[in-house]
């Protein structure tokens, strides 16, 4: 039996049991509590404090936005020659939702592979192209016909997220003319939105816009790009738009036409010249590329630029996917001469050789180390520094004017301005102002000219400060700078980087009185006159002259009668390239020039040949350079020949042979 004390220990339990039931009950009561509190206050934010926030969010889901790009302007050459144009193109776009149902993707691609009759590869590497836009539908084809566009649209269940839709493509009336200068478009990158150009452009450019990417399609996007068309439309739950709830929001308009200073026959036959040469030099050498550039002295106006080798521009004018780039720019950074996008005149960097003893004679006539009347001598072999400098030829000219070292290309004597440069104005034995880089940056080296096109090579002019760089990482200058530096920089040597372009600019100045001009191929702006079908005028370009040599005109004149004696005096190195030519009627004057690469080797050589003419009356500037193709004189000149019987109707042929030219 229990008994009265196991009685009240019974008691004392069963309360203790009840008290924490209760307890366990309480904390329940609780968190319920708290958690109806909570969600009271969301539904009563939601409902009541967010619903303006809401009601706008739901409207954007259901209301969209549909952007249409108009008719990018036309550009036309200085004749009023169509170079690139605009049409409509039915294609074929997917929804990026299509994506996320793999299986259905593949269903999808399959049927429109038959239909199409495009390969399903050609769509994956489309939509895996990392060009493509992240914020439009995929375009996975162009130009589809007809047919396949009703298949489409009548058929909707075969092909969800699929659409068919009208869109603007450049078009080529000329073919493959003038290719670099005239670029292409694509949709535009995260890193161009980034662009002043782009950011500060009126109306804003959005991500997915057509723009231009490279040429003058990109220099004038702002002009060329029309205003888009926009409609409003609402879409119902699965993304389909309901018919008949388009609204116009802003009437698109075409973009203004661009007229370039380009002359189309010029361009044509400078880019048939230039293939011409390289396939004449290629008989006895490498020769994989050039370029050449033909612009008027006076106004900078460029009429003709060409590159080889070139590319179609027909084959990106709806952009260019990452397969299009690689196999277009096959090319490595050590090796880049099978890139076809490339474009020479403005792009490559190579050292321009005796073309640049122009800059050299201005540079030493300016700091006044030597005057127009000084006679220095023409050895076959000089020493500065314990250090050997060859002429090109072993013959001893002996004392020797401005005019005659241009005529002959004496090497030796323009060593002798360096030399001099250097003591006086050098950092490694002058006063270190550099008074001889200075000269070339003036000249237009070592930046960009400002042509009206992007990326623009800067080109190098060595100097201390660039010395001091590539010996901390181990490059060259292991032993600090030396005179020996600007020695070979005098005939154009060494570590010199120059464009053509560049060296267009500076012939220019001497043609011209000294003027340094800014390059450029837009002239105007245009809309054409439905009623009368010409061109009406509503802007017009007009650069300005950047800058003046500090050179007189005697100081000038010794060097133009050097330039003239080169093709047509007694000894000129690019006398035999223009025999027969009618320089009574049309005189020339100009530099050959041969770049040497290897120690031995020629087959490395850059060969140049820049020039002005009439050398009267100058009106064009033609620069030629053509890679590993042996000398100036030989290979350059040629080309340039051909350039001149073209732009003064005396022969309509673009047949070149090499030449013999004992230097360049």
């Amino acid at each position: 039996m229990t008994g009265p004390k196991d009685m009240a220990t019974f008691g004392q339990a069963d309360n203790s049991g009840i008290d924490r039931t209760k307890l366990r009950l309480g904390f329940f009561g609780i968190i319920i509590l708290a958690a109806f509190i909570a969600l009271f206050s969301r539904l009563w934010f939601l409902q009541v404090l967010a619903t303006n926030d809401f009601e706008k969010l739901a409207d954007e889901n259901r209301v969209r936005l549909v952007e249409a790009e108009s008719a990018r302007g036309r550009i036309l050459d200085r004749n009023g020659k169509v170079l690139v144009g605009s049409r409509l193109s039915l294609s074929v776009t997917i929804d990026r939702e299509l994506l996320e149902e793999p299986k259905q993707k593949k269903r999808v691609l399959r049927r429109l592979s038959e239909l199409l009759e495009i390969p399903v590869r050609d769509f994956t590497d489309r939509i895996d192209d990392g060009t493509v836009s992240q914020y439009k539908p995929i375009a996975i084809a162009n130009d589809v016909p007809m047919s396949a566009v009703k298949q489409i649209r009548e058929n909707p269940e075969d092909f969800p997220r699929v659409y068919t839709q009208r869109v603007y493509v450049r078009t080529f009336p000329q073919g493959t003319l003038a290719a670099h200068i005239l670029g292409y478009v694509g949709e535009i990158s995260p890193e161009q939105l980034k662009l002043d150009y782009f950011k500060d452009a009126r109306p804003g450019y959005q991500p997915g816009d057509i723009v231009g990417r490279s040429g003058v399609e990109r220099g004038y996007d702002r002009f060329l790009r029309g205003q888009p068309r926009i409609r409003k439309v609402v879409v119902n739950s699965s993304g389909r738009v309901v018919p008949g709830s388009a609204t116009l929001k802003q009437e698109g308009s075409p973009g203004k036409d661009l007229l370039l200073s380009l002359d189309g026959r010029i361009q044509k036959v400078t880019e048939k010249a230039l293939a011409a040469g390289i396939n004449a030099a290629r008989v006895s050498y490498n020769a994989p590329a050039g370029g050449a550039v033909v612009m008027d002295p006076n106004s900078g106006e460029v009429i003709a630029m060409a590159s080889f080798p070139t590319y179609d521009p027909a084959t990106l004018a709806d952009g260019i996917t990452t397969k299009e780039f690689d196999d277009l720019g096959n090319a490595t950074p050590d090796d880049r001469t099978d890139d076809a996008l490339l474009n020479r005149p403005i792009q490559a960097g190579v050292p321009p050789g005796s073309t640049f003893k122009v800059v050299t004679a201005g540079a030493a006539l300016s700091t006044g180390v030597a005057s127009t009347y000084d006679y220095l001598p023409c050895p076959g072999l000089v020493e500065y520094g314990n250090q050997e400098f060859s002429n090109w030829t072993s013959n001893d000219y002996g004392s020797i004017g401005f005019a005659r070292s241009l005529e002959i290309s004496c090497d030796t004597f323009y060593y002798e301005l360096g030399w001099r440069m250097e003591e006086a104005w050098g950092a490694a034995n002058g006063d270190g102002s550099e008074r001889f880089q200075d000269y070339m940056h003036l000249a237009g080296f070592g930046q960009p000219t400002g042509i009206d096109i992007p990326s623009e090579a800067s080109g190098l002019v060595p100097d201390q400060e660039w010395c001091d760089y590539m010996r901390r990482i181990e490059m060259a200058c292991a032993l600090g700078w030396l005179p020996g530096f600007s020695v070979n920089m005098s005939i154009g040597q060494g570590d010199l980087i120059v464009s053509p372009l560049q060296m267009a600019v500076t012939y220019a100045a001497i043609a011209n009185g000294g003027n340094i001009v800014k390059p450029h191929f837009g002239a105007a702006l245009g809309v054409p006159n439905n009623e009368t079908g010409e061109e009406e005028i509503v802007q017009e370009f007009a650069p300005e002259p950047l800058r003046k040599l500090p050179l007189d005109d005697t100081q000038l004149g010794v060097i133009k009668q050097g330039l003239e004696d080169v093709v047509m005096g007694d000894e000129g190195t690019a006398v035999y390239p223009f025999s027969g030519f009618p320089l009574d009627q049309y005189p020339i004057a100009g530099k050959t020039g041969t770049a040497q690469i290897g120690l031995i080797d020629s087959d490395l050589n850059y060969a140049w040949f820049t020039s002005y003419a009439p050398a009267d009356d100058p009106e064009y500037v033609v620069a030629v350079y053509l890679e590993q193709a042996g000398h100036g004189g030989e290979s350059a000149a040629p080309v340039a020949r051909q350039i001149y019987e073209a732009i003064f109707n005396l022969d309509k042929e673009t047949d070149v042979t090499l030449s013999q030219d004992p230097e360049g």
